[in-house]
């Protein structure tokens, strides 16, 4: 990044108060072409007049998204934060999609390969893009909920999958790319108590808020002993490696009954500055969540912004009014019950942080923000201090203390305008990266790395891993032999179409699909089943079965060769007590990959004339 000295000169150096503020701050915003979330124009004015400190795309294709990065850094006079949920790829439509990443613990000494170059996949597809921020790995094992994209179920595995993930980002964008750990403390099992609801699992969520009490948060049991024992291990060991880690809004009942451990003042840097020695960004889940309303009521509408720094937070996703947020910050700095410094010091990790994945806006940051300079990262471990993902630094620890303390200079005169100056200087900035491709060559690169051969055999170790239990099964033998098919709308339209595995390997084979969901008579769905001398029931599931399914299957377990369930662990597992004598198979993923590994299980030696294939398949039973 090349920047001329007058335009380095136009910048607000050292930054007001007001822009170091809104440096900690990250909004939402959709790619969409002609989106209303966050319309342009807002952001042009967050980005060039208040000067926040990043983006989090969270929707579009990629070529939309593609465009309006280079559209934002533009627009900015020091580089933005670009951040993307990346649990099975990048939330991007258009970009590579990988199976549940659960599948990779299943993959014995191959999973920490595979993590690797799932990593290495995901972080030079969003290097192409422009992204330099991926909200992950997932670091929380796989709780009692089951509802996270988890990569194991064991602490010790998660991390080390974790681990494994983060290398291959590294190895894939030398120059630096932000990962974090997510999301901490961890929500497995922990779930509202609602009307009807199952109970929560004793082991992991207390005793629902009396009534009268603000707001319902999930709700931790477990002691921080006993978390720091398990579910938070991963955590603590990825400090060294991770540039972040994400705090969601959960309620830990020995700290505080009450409010959630992201707004408990000095919680955070208690924990895991002062105890663990990290030294990346903290970053708070978003603010705009409906648990948090109450307490937002309660409090004042912008006061969840202010409590957050005071429990440690360098960064804030999503807070529900930016400007109205700030200005929240900036009375509570005025007024002493936030401090000064510590704001700075969390400017000071932002910076720097862009600095490591920016290296040619290092001479610029510097300027604006001396402390840059003034600070001996050489110092502190992990990925604040390394330059590169060889540095032995990523292997040490980082005590919060070595980051220097730093002062706060004046607050931004109210008269004065600082925009025109920002406006001009990133314009020069920007213009001038001549090592930067533009959209149209970055577009053509990303248009390659799509079609790169190493995709395809991850995703599929991905899927295979996926994939548990099943026994092979011998051909139908005689005809009138069904395959079963239960979807969950809106599922279905895109899980099973006449080319799909699970579809077409069993017409092969002369099983006569039926397919079904809860809005098939029950009368047509009997007479369809009734008559078969056996079949094959595959439910591509979101919820729970109905009973009269689980009944006709329990009554007619003769004749039912395999269950095979695509969808959550926790589902799966509820449904085994129902089905004890079954040859049960449960895939985490719906797609073909998983498909196919699941056919392969019941059919290994299969043999499928394409005739047959074509013609079974066209005699599909469906509702109309």
């Amino acid at each position: 990044m090349s920047v001329s000295g007058s335009a380095l000169e136009e910048l607000d150096r050292p930054l007001s108060l007001a822009r170091q503020v809104a440096q900690l701050l990250v909004v939402p915003v959709s790619a969409r072409l002609g989106s209303q979330a966050c319309c342009r124009d807002t952001l042009k004015r967050l980005i060039q007049e208040v000067g926040i400190g990043g983006i989090w795309l969270t929707e579009g294709h990629v070529a939309e998204a593609l465009l309006l990065v280079e559209e934002v850094q533009a627009w900015a006079a020091l580089p933005l934060l670009v951040a993307v949920e990346a649990s099975r790829g990048l939330a991007l439509q258009g970009a590579t999609s990988f199976p549940h990443p659960l599948g990779l613990s299943r993959l014995g000494s191959e999973a920490e390969c595979w993590a690797e170059q799932w990593g290495r996949i995901t972080a030079r597809e969003a290097a192409a893009i422009g992204i330099n921020w991926l909200l992950n790995p997932v670091a929380e094992p796989l709780g009692e909920g089951m509802g996270s994209l988890a990569l194991a179920e064991d602490p010790l595995s998660a991390l080390q999958l974790a681990r494994a993930f983060v290398r291959g980002c590294e190895q894939a964008v030398p120059e630096g790319i932000l990962t974090t750990a997510s999301s901490f403390p961890g929500q497995g099992g922990v779930k509202p108590v609602q009307a009807g609801a199952e109970p929560i699992p004793v082991a992991l969520a207390g005793p629902g808020p009396k009534a009268g009490d603000v707001p319902w948060c999930p709700r931790l049991s477990l002691t921080p002993a006993q978390l720091q024992e398990g579910p938070w291990l991963p955590f603590r060991g990825l400090v060294e490696q991770v540039g972040a880690i994400l705090v969601s809004h959960v309620v830990l009942p020995e700290w505080d009954e009450r409010w959630p451990i992201t707004l408990l003042p000095g919680r955070l840097t208690q924990l895991l500055r002062q105890e663990w020695g990290f030294g990346g960004l903290i970053v708070v889940d978003s603010l705009d969540q409906g648990c948090l309303a109450e307490l937002a009521n309660a409090s004042g509408p912008n006061s969840l912004a202010v409590r957050a720094f005071q429990a440690g937070a360098d960064l804030i996703l999503a807070p529900p009014d930016p400007m109205a947020s700030l200005a929240a910050v900036l009375e509570a700095v005025q007024q002493g019950s936030l401090s000064a410094a510590q704001l700075a010091q969390s400017v000071t990790r932002v910076l720097r942080a862009k600095q490591r994945i920016l290296p040619a806006a290092s001479a610029l940051l510097k300027q604006v923000w001396p402390a840059l300079a003034e600070t001996d990262f050489s110092a502190v471990g992990g990925w604040m201090g390394a330059k590169d993902p060889t540095d032995p630094r990523l292997n040490r620890g980082s005590p919060a203390e070595q980051l220097k303390p730093l002062l706060l200079g004046d607050p931004i005169p109210k008269d004065k305008d600082y925009g025109p100056l920002t406006r001009t200087a990133l314009g020069k900035l920007f213009n001038r990266r001549s090592h930067l491709p533009s959209a149209l060559h970055r577009a053509a690169q990303m248009r390659s790395l799509l079609a790169e051969k190493d995709i395809a055999p991850c995703q599929a170790a991905m899927a295979r891993g996926g994939v548990e239990g099943g026994r092979p099964l011998s051909p139908p033998t005689e005809p009138g032999w069904l395959n079963w098919i239960w979807q969950d709308p809106p599922l279905g339209a895109a899980d099973v179409q006449l080319q799909s595995p699970a579809l077409h390997v069993p017409a092969a084979l002369g099983m006569l699909p039926v397919l079904s969901n809860a809005l098939t008579p029950l009368p047509w769905l009997e007479a369809a089943l009734n008559n078969a001398p056996g079949l094959i029931f595959q439910g591509f599931l979101r919820d729970p079965l109905p009973n009269y399914v689980l009944d006709w299957l329990q009554h007619h377990r003769e004749r039912v060769a395999a269950v095979v369930i695509y969808g959550k662990l926790s589902l799966y597992r509820r449904l085994q007590v129902h089905f004890p004598w079954a040859n049960a198979i449960h895939s985490l993923n719906r797609d073909p990959w998983a498909q196919a590994e699941v056919m392969e299980r019941l059919f290994p030696h299969r043999v499928i004339s394409e005739g047959s294939q074509s013609q079974a398949a066209r005699q599909t039973i469906k509702k109309k």
